[in-house]
């Protein structure tokens, strides 16, 4: 579980700009289609996915966002 969390960490934005790209146009459908709640989600989704892909950036790539999710559990 622990290489699976890493492995996911490590690479952030294969997963994340994709999901983006379509959790946000979902969001945008019910939300014209009047169906609030599961726009709601499909936009939480996408922001999720950007803060993580800027949270990735901002460690300095996948060596950085690796170490310091380690050191973030180490120290839970």
């Amino acid at each position: 579980m622990y290489e699976l969390l890493l492995f996911m960490v490590r690479y952030i934005p294969f997963w994340c700009i994709p999901g983006f790209f379509i959790f946000v146009p979902f969001g945008y459908l019910f939300w014209l289609k009047d169906v609030r709640g599961l726009a709601f989600f499909f936009f939480m989704c996408g922001l999720v996915c950007s803060l993580f892909v800027f949270y990735w950036a901002y460690s300095g790539g996948p060596d950085k966002a690796s170490q310091n999710f380690i050191e973030a559990v180490r120290s839970f």
